[in-house]
């Protein structure tokens, strides 16, 4: 028996004496069905339709590596979310908060390594982006720094580029674009965000004059360039914006409305914004950028 399966094994069951047998056979069954369920009726006719020899891909040109941005975010929902189901049957933080870290990791190999059958290919960088987002929760829990910090996302279709050139099927010439939002990550439509909460930044007496519930959001996401001047040539843009914290707003109490406070505090909601780079300009209503001023 090898060390690192030794390792896990007693993590396990240092935290077994408060496990509650009969939620962890619920868990167990749902994470299999759930599984079993999105592979048989999406992933295997949809995704892994087309089958190749094992190869592994380079795409570290991809979307100006937004993408893995995206993977990271997959693993920082899914992480919230097995953390929480992993408290639910009894698991002391620090064991659920790994097995949740374990689980996306697992999860992404396998993904990918499918994907190595594919058209698309095994990307060591999607899994190792995907991976480090499922070990979030356990950073949120036990990095003092990462509790005054959220990982945000938004995404609202401004550049309709993608939608009209299409994948390969479509007669278009991106491969893998398929009028999938997730895969949309060109002309501002995708941004990813870091929000600050100030009001748990400042000292203890000035936190009576800060309204807890303004933060403050830096974000980023790619320019349409990709489509509209030459094929490759997106550059990133960044953005800030106040934000809003929903922690402080709603203050919850009761376990359930924590977890669910939580998981929407990884969305950020619409916010006056503006995009500081590469040119500047005002959005009253990020992320609509139907009206806004340039500067």
């Amino acid at each position: 028996m090898n060390k690192p399966f030794i390792a896990l094994l007693l993590i396990f069951s240092l935290s077994y004496s408060e496990i509650n047998s009969a939620r962890l056979a619920v868990i167990g069954g749902s994470i299999t069905a759930s599984y079993t369920a999105i592979y048989l009726i999406y992933l295997r006719e949809g995704w892994w339709a087309e089958t190749t020899p094992f190869r592994f891909k380079n795409d570290s040109k991809y979307a100006s590596n937004l993408d893995k941005f995206g993977h990271f975010y997959t693993g920082v929902i899914f992480s919230e979310l097995f953390a929480m189901s992993y408290d639910w049957v009894g698991m002391s933080p620090f064991a659920s908060t790994l097995w949740a870290g374990i689980t996306l990791g697992f999860t992404q190999i396998l993904i990918e390594f499918k994907d190595g059958f594919s058209p698309y290919g095994y990307s060591v960088w999607d899994a190792v982006a995907g991976t480090f987002g499922g070990f979030y929760a356990m950073g949120k829990r036990f990095i003092p720094a990462m509790q005054y910090i959220d990982y945000k996302f938004v995404y609202w279709r401004n550049n309709r580029e993608y939608w009209k050139i299409g994948g390969e099927d479509k007669g278009g010439s991106l491969t893998g674009a398929d009028g999938v939002w997730v895969d949309d990550y060109y002309g501002g439509n995708q941004t990813h965000w870091l929000s600050f909460k100030i009001g748990k930044m400042l000292p203890a007496g000035a936190r009576d004059y800060y309204p807890g519930w303004l933060a403050f959001a830096f974000g980023w996401g790619i320019t349409d360039e990709h489509f509209t001047k030459k094929w490759g040539s997106s550059r990133y843009e960044f953005y800030f914006s106040p934000d809003y914290d929903l922690e402080a707003i709603f203050r919850p109490q009761k376990t359930w409305s924590k977890n669910l406070v939580t998981v929407f505090n990884h969305v950020k909601f619409p916010a006056p914004a503006v995009r500081i780079y590469p040119k500047a300009r005002f959005f009253p209503l990020h992320p609509w950028h139907g009206f806004s001023v340039v500067f």
